[in-house]
């Protein structure tokens, strides 16, 4: 079986060497790997390492005792089906650096109160769906207006738009699902031009929020739901998606598909998730696909 080690580092950086490829190739190769050709995605920044006859887990190992206290990402996979067709993001603190309910709440004086049980639910202390509710319900009666005034605190994180434009241009499809609100979810997608977006939808009487949110909730079973819909649809597998998210309903979406990436994500999904961006950006997740900086859009 063939395998591909790829590391990244942070852009524009020139961090990446070649006396950090050889170290960690010399590495593989003292502990039984054979080693093939190297190809470099992007010179100072990614580079793969092809190898066989070392199990992924051994492999692992090795290069995060070779790189410790370093601050390069990398993934090990087979290299048959490394380019996926489907791409699906969660859009608070993975797309974007917000969690925008919260950015709400800070306005009206409650933002310590929401901030704690977004964090719960994050890290798995709670049920997304009753958190939602809960944290939607201290919302009621602010008006629909101050919806559009925060939308311009939302920024991309680093990369996210050449991810989303980069696998679309090569013929994946994209979707943004998000336990958050469409309100702010149609405006990501717009921006960063993926194929279509999911995610809540607030219950709006009179201009104002009512405290309340449409059923069913788009969670944590919901997210893997519309990954399975979204398949079915494309006529592709679930080891055809690269999925990324940060928080802990993600986790049952991350641990189902083909490449599923914690982005600088919650511990309880660090433990999780198989792959990993911890130091670099959304790029990464191009060059664990064997995309090469040329490549990109």
């Amino acid at each position: 079986m063939r395998f591909v080690a790829t590391l990244v580092a942070r852009p524009n950086s020139s961090l990446l060497d070649h006396a950090t490829i050889q170290s960690i190739s010399t590495c593989l190769k003292e502990h039984g790997a054979s080693l093939e050709e190297q190809d470099w995605l992007s010179d100072g920044e990614a580079c793969d390492i092809f190898f066989s006859g070392l199990a992924t887990k051994e492999a692992k190992d090795l290069i995060t005792q070779e790189l410790l206290g370093s601050s390069f990402d990398f993934a090990i996979q087979e290299t048959v089906n490394r380019r996926k067709k489907l791409l699906v993001a969660d859009m608070e603190s993975t797309i974007i650096g917000q969690e925008m309910i919260d950015e709400l709440a800070v306005r009206h004086g409650i933002g310590d109160k929401i901030a704690k049980i977004t964090e719960r639910s994050m890290h798995g202390e709670l049920n997304f769906e009753e958190s939602l509710r809960e944290r939607v319900a201290l919302l009621k009666d602010i008006p629909e207006s101050e919806l559009t005034e925060i939308s311009s605190l939302m920024k991309l994180n680093p990369g996210a738009d050449t991810l989303v434009k980069t696998m679309r241009k090569h013929g994946a499809y994209t979707a943004l699902v998000s336990g958050g609100f469409t309100f702010f979810t149609a405006q990501i997608r717009d921006l960063c031009q993926f194929n279509e977006d999911r995610a809540n939808t607030l219950n709006i009487e009179n201009g104002k929020l009512n405290g309340t949110v449409i059923e069913p909730i788009l969670g944590r079973e919901a997210k893997l739901e519309a990954t399975e819909d979204l398949i079915q649809k494309l006529g592709i597998t679930l080891n055809d998606v690269c999925a990324v998210g940060d928080g802990a309903n993600d986790l049952a979406m991350l641990s189902a598909v083909g490449m599923g990436v914690g982005y600088h994500a919650k511990p309880i999904v660090q433990d999780t998730a198989e792959y990993q961006v911890k130091h670099t950006d959304h790029l990464a997740l191009l060059y664990y696909q064997g995309y090469s900086k040329e490549d990109f859009a």
